[in-house]
């Protein structure tokens, strides 16, 4: 038993006596090396891709607000231009009212000039035949 008990522990305690190579130290740490840099890769792409999905959203409510800017923009401008349009047009039509009031208003005045001037023409005929007509027919007292 005491051979049993003295080869077990020669079989344990021998690995300990075993050397390690300059290779086997190499693929041990080459090992080692691969998985560490493995995951801090890994997680230092985790980082970026979030870090680049952050600035993606930020720059996104950035152009949605300056959209939102400008589409306000041109709407204040719309409504200014249809301001204007709506003043040109009325400006417009006050210029054709002046022009037309410039040229019919004379021709009104010198149609009732001429038609009072005719009236009074017709009533200086009606009193000169009036007057024609009274000594022929004569009733002169």
């Amino acid at each position: 038993m005491k051979i049993v008990t003295i080869l077990s522990l020669f079989l344990l305690v021998s690995p300990v006596f075993g050397e390690l190579t300059k290779e086997d130290m190499r693929a041990i740490i080459k090992e080692e090396v691969r998985a560490i840099i493995k995951e801090e890769i890994t997680a230092s792409e985790k980082r970026t891709r979030e870090y680049i999905d952050l600035k993606i959203e930020v720059v996104n409510a950035r152009i949605d607000a300056l959209e939102k800017s400008v589409d306000s923009r041109f709407d204040v401008l719309d409504t200014r231009m249809d301001d204007v349009d709506s003043k040109f047009n009325r400006i417009w039509l006050a210029i054709i009212a002046l022009i037309t009031a410039a040229i019919a208003l004379p021709q009104l005045i010198i149609l009732y000039a001429e038609r009072k001037r005719g009236r009074e023409i017709q009533m200086l005929l009606e009193q000169l035949r009036d007057k024609t007509e009274g000594p022929e027919t004569g009733a002169n007292p």
